[in-house]
């Protein structure tokens, strides 16, 4: 019996985690923040965990059940100038090309 707990809320664990985690963006530093339309497209190709760019929301959007890695989106984005975010999925933002 005791086993089955065990199991059952690791298991749980386990899916919570793989379920953590929506749109992320990379944003850029300064007075007027936007979302960094290049560098979230190029950031989402280079963490590629199940995740793909969304040319509409111009989010970094996770397949189903399958989180996004966070922690390899933030350190590209940071990588590259810009702060990061997570976002809802078609959250407003605006959105900078440079």
């Amino acid at each position: 019996m005791m086993q089955r707990m065990i199991f059952a809320a690791s298991f749980l664990v386990f899916v919570g985690q793989a379920l953590a985690g929506g749109p992320e963006v990379c944003v850029s530093k300064g007075p007027a923040s936007c979302v960094d339309y290049q560098v979230t497209k190029d950031c989402c190709a280079a963490v590629d965990q199940s995740a793909r760019f969304d040319e509409v929301f111009t989010q970094c959007v996770p397949w189903a059940v399958n989180g996004i890695n966070t922690g390899g989106m933030v350190d590209c984005c940071e990588s590259r100038g810009c702060g990061s975010a997570e976002e809802q999925l078609g959250a407003d933002h605006t959105v900078c090309f440079h």
